[in-house]
């Protein structure tokens, strides 16, 4: 009975031993994986590019009689049945003119896409006239008022026009006062939406 007792005992024994070491394989097995774990991966080719920008520039400006003799490239509008004339030193405005300056500018827009918005800027007044002078602008591309340009403008000739207006119902006030307008900028500001 003991020898039977013994040898029973040493089948639990072998049993107990192959379990751990089942169990102990796995655990190697699960720490070597957790090591060298890896996914499956696949990968692909991009070609690069060579990329050029286009470009956005007023050329070429060119104003009504700036810079020629006496002319300041302002002109009075043809109220009052008197012809348009150019406005020199000298001249006194009255209340409902408008002083008019006509600029020109060739327009580079070079770029797929390629949109501008058109304003000025500076254009202020001062001295005890202003409060009473409005200044404007509008802008033309082939005879059409417009407000931006495209690439397709390129080369195109872009017109703008300044206006300056004495308020027509200004008062005895604003007799014998004098105001300065400060330089007008164009600009084409690109947009991209």
């Amino acid at each position: 009975m003991l020898g039977g007792a013994a040898h029973g005992e040493g089948n639990m024994m072998k049993k107990t031993t192959k379990g751990a070491l089942a169990a102990g394989g796995a655990a190697a097995l699960l720490l070597g994986g957790a090591s060298t774990l890896a996914y499956w991966s696949a990968e692909g080719d991009v070609e690069g590019g060579t990329f050029t920008s286009g470009e956005l520039k007023l050329l070429n400006e060119d104003c009504d009689g700036a810079g020629a003799g006496e002319g300041s490239g302002w002109f009075f509008d043809g109220g009052e049945s008197a012809p348009s004339k150019e406005y020199v030193a000298g001249d006194l405005v009255v209340p409902g003119d408008v002083l008019t300056k006509t600029c020109t500018y060739e327009i580079q827009a070079t770029g797929e896409h390629l949109r501008a918005g058109l304003a000025t800027t500076g254009a202020t007044t001062s001295g005890a006239l202003a409060s009473s002078l409005a200044p404007t602008a509008s802008f033309t591309v082939a005879g059409e008022t417009t407000t931006s340009i495209t690439d397709t403008n390129d080369g195109d000739v872009l017109t703008a026009t300044i206006s300056v207006e004495f308020d027509g119902g200004a008062d005895n006030s604003t007799q014998n006062l004098a105001a300065v307008l400060s330089s007008y900028v164009v600009t084409a500001t690109q947009i991209h939406d």
